[in-house]
């Protein structure tokens, strides 16, 4: 039932994001105009990672029929790819939005790859979970200064996702930042399947991780792990204007057809505006939904961080932008000053009108 609202160091995925560069449309073509379903809806095709909660405003776009309020008919394909693949899958026609991560697409446009940023659906949501004996031996508590708790992950082994991704970037500026050496200081393991991530910390194969909210959350649940850091929850104060994951699609898609981009901007900014009005229903909705399989303890946990890492309309401002450059510009092989904002962002998303 719908509910009316107002209105990424050295790539380890190198190949895979050649191979994104090389593919060209095969699918339907970007000039095309989608089809319309026979509720009137236009339908569109969207390439989604299995749902985590930095996703979940498009989610719930779907779960709550927020697309139909604006007129379209957005049909998922959720699977287990990661951002260079959904990205491939893009550009060869498969879909015509893919939900990514900010490094991922900021890399493939650097490389001339035609991708544009329709919205901005998730900060950093990300968080340190800590295996409960390791944290407890530690000579810092989980509510010490921040420095302190980052500092303390000298010589531990943080699983997180491979080198290159918006989260393997940030775990390495957050230790760099606190004199600690990414390469020498931690041993960071990267990190595919985040399926035996849960067990992997409580038998003690990691001390901790560096994911999305909602994974290692099933530690905390459990009292195998000990939240450690949490992004969303406002701990790093310098990534409060960065987003780190976000909806884009292929500048020729955008260019022909600007009234669907328009539309679906909107609907995931009535998503953005439904979790900040009420939290507790949006919870609710998203739990009954993409997360029905997610415990109920872990679910809670988990909503608790992230549903205050939304940005605001569902923009990704040029504010965003240049705290992104800023931070992780010197980090990546690729030029990202070459990349143009309002090239790179469609208008609806900039929030500047």
């Amino acid at each position: 039932m719908g509910i009316a609202r107002s209105g990424g160091a050295v790539r380890a995925l190198a190949l895979t994001a050649t191979l994104a560069l090389a593919l060209s449309a095969c699918g339907r073509s970007a000039s095309d105009t989608p089809e319309q379903n026979a509720d009137g809806l236009t339908t569109v095709k969207v390439g989604l990672a299995a749902p985590t909660f930095n996703t979940a405003l498009i989610n719930l776009v779907i779960d709550e029929d927020l697309d139909a309020e604006h007129g379209l008919d957005m049909q998922p394909t959720r699977s287990g790819a990661g951002s260079t693949n959904q990205i491939a899958a893009l550009r060869a026609g498969e879909y015509d939005f893919a939900g990514v991560g900010t490094a991922t697409a900021a890399d493939a446009v650097a490389e001339g790859a035609g991708l544009v940023v329709v919205a901005g659906t998730g900060g950093l949501i990300n968080n340190v979970v800590l295996n409960s004996e390791v944290a407890e031996g530690l000579d810092v508590s989980a509510d010490a200064p921040v420095e302190e708790r980052i500092k303390a992950l000298r010589g531990l082994t943080i699983a997180t996702s491979p080198p290159g991704s918006s989260s393997n970037l940030t775990l390495r500026h957050l230790v760099r930042e606190q004199g600690l050496d990414p390469d020498k200081d931690l041993n960071i393991v990267p990190v595919n399947d985040t399926s035996a991530l849960v067990s992997g910390i409580r038998q003690g194969q990691f001390d901790g991780s560096f994911f999305g909210v909602g994974i290692a959350d099933a530690n905390i649940a459990d009292g195998s792990g000990t939240l450690w850091i949490s992004l969303p929850r406002g701990d790093i104060e310098e990534f409060d204007d960065l987003i780190g994951v976000c909806i884009v699609s292929t500048r020729e898609f955008v260019d022909n057809n600007p009234e669907v981009i328009e539309a679906f901007h909107a609907a995931l900014a009535d998503a953005q505006e439904f979790v900040a009005s009420d939290p507790e229903a949006a919870g609710e909705a998203l739990h009954a939904n993409s997360f029905a399989d997610l415990d109920a303890d872990v679910f809670a946990t988990s909503w608790e961080q992230a549903r205050t890492g939304y940005p605001e309309g569902a923009l990704f401002t040029r504010e965003n932008w240049d705290t992104y450059v800023e931070l992780f510009g010197e980090a990546t092989d690729k030029d990202l000053t070459s990349i143009d904002y309002e090239d790179f962002v469609a208008e609806p998303a900039r929030g500047e009108s």
